[in-house]
């Protein structure tokens, strides 16, 4: 009988454990359950000890253990088992209310068309079409022919940060146009009410009275909301000018110093050709407003007082050297090998060098040389590489040996 109380028991936490009202708790603890009890008292126990241990359980234990549960195949679930409407919001919150002003109607945006895609609408001006300046003041309208000036005569408004901040230019109307209703040319009287029949002196007096208002030239305006200034209610409307895509094309004789007759064309030379013969005249500082051979005369003329003086610095011709120090500075002269030859030995301590190699490494060759010279005991003051009439390297210009007179 025992057995079978026990048998009872176990199952009776087996159903606990599958049931929707109770959470199942672990198995194990049937193994301490008394075995002297009824069924029925051990069933009422059971389940209030689970839900004892369900309460005292927090949110993190009952998700684990759910988890757990279902990781080792103990509770099942399917897609039937789940009740979508008890989620989110109901289908008639969602619903967007047809009747609103502020919604957007996609109907009322229009439809895309081949104008969508044109560079230039119909309002746009085109200057090389021959149309005419919309910019241009109206005739049948008078304008402001004097801005308002300060004090000390400068317009109002003028900053010379800023600039111009007026809004009364020579674009504002003095007569502006009446409405269409009561204007001269467009009025029906048939249409308008007559405030006094024909004859009648207000009409005369009426008349008077306006056309005195008009001859006073009064400008109209009105408080700017946003800078709260006075803003001119009628004025010509700016158009603006179209957009300069590109420079304008000039003449290439616009040099009054060159005849046509002794012009480079360079649109015959072809780009390689034109290309060389552009950085020959750059680089022999003779561009074609100067006569030829100004070039040359200007660095004759400066080179003319060495000449005189017998100055050889700045050239590549040899001077005095001295035996006994070229000797011992033959330990240098091995290192830097072909690159360099010495041309002379100026008051003992600087020396001359002709230099062969790119003009790029020029300075650094030079203080290196000095370094070199002075290791082998001998005293130097300076260095100097001549390279004449050399300013570049040819090879890294493209191959141009062409370096011109200088």
């Amino acid at each position: 009988m025992a057995s079978l109380q026990q048998r009872a028991a176990c199952l009776a936490i087996a159903l606990v454990s599958f049931s929707d009202v109770s959470e199942s708790f672990p198995i194990n603890k049937c193994s301490h359950l008394p075995t002297s009890m009824d069924s029925r008292h051990s069933n009422s126990a059971l389940h209030a000890k689970a839900k004892a241990q369900i309460e005292d359980e927090t949110d993190a234990q009952i998700r684990d253990r759910i988890l757990h549960e279902i990781d080792t195949g103990l509770r099942k679930y399917s897609q039937s088992d789940i009740d979508l409407s008890d989620y989110g919001e109901p289908i008639d919150a969602l619903e967007v209310d047809g009747d609103d002003d502020g919604a957007i109607d996609a109907s009322t945006l229009g439809q895309w068309d081949e104008s969508d895609l044109e560079d230039k609408f119909d309002y746009e001006w085109d200057p090389d079409a021959g149309d005419e300046d919309p910019n241009n003041l109206d005739p049948q309208y008078e304008y402001v022919e004097e801005i308002p000036l300060d004090e000390e005569g400068n317009e109002v408004g003028y900053n010379p940060i800023f600039g111009y901040s007026n809004p009364i230019d020579r674009r504002t109307i003095l007569n502006p146009p009446d409405s269409y209703v009561i204007d001269e040319r467009t009025r029906d009287d048939r249409l308008v009410p007559q405030d006094f029949p024909d004859g009648d002196p207000e009409l005369e007096a009426n008349a008077k009275i306006i056309a005195f208002r008009k001859s006073l030239g009064q400008i109209e305006t009105y408080a700017d909301e946003f800078s709260g200034m006075e803003v001119p209610r009628y004025m010509a409307k700016w158009h603006g000018y179209p957009e300069q895509l590109s420079y304008p094309k000039k003449d290439y004789m616009n040099n009054r110093f060159t005849k046509p007759e002794d012009r480079t064309d360079f649109d015959a030379l072809g780009p390689a050709v034109a290309r060389k013969v552009a950085v020959q005249m750059a680089r022999a500082k003779n561009n074609e407003w100067l006569p030829a051979g100004t070039s040359r005369e200007y660095h004759e003329r400066k080179i003319a007082i060495y000449k005189e003086k017998g100055v050889i610095t700045g050239s590549t011709l040899p001077g005095e050297v001295d035996e006994d120090t070229a000797a011992k500075i033959q330990p240098a002269l091995d290192v830097l090998g072909d690159v360099v030859e010495l041309l002379s030995i100026e008051v003992d301590t600087v020396f001359r060098f002709k230099y062969h190699g790119l003009i790029k490494n020029k300075r650094g060759m030079e203080a290196w040389a000095g370094v070199l010279i002075r290791n082998c005991d001998v005293d130097c003051t300076g260095v100097v590489f001549e390279t004449g009439h050399r300013k570049r390297d040819p090879y890294y210009d493209g191959g141009d040996h062409w370096y011109g007179p200088y």
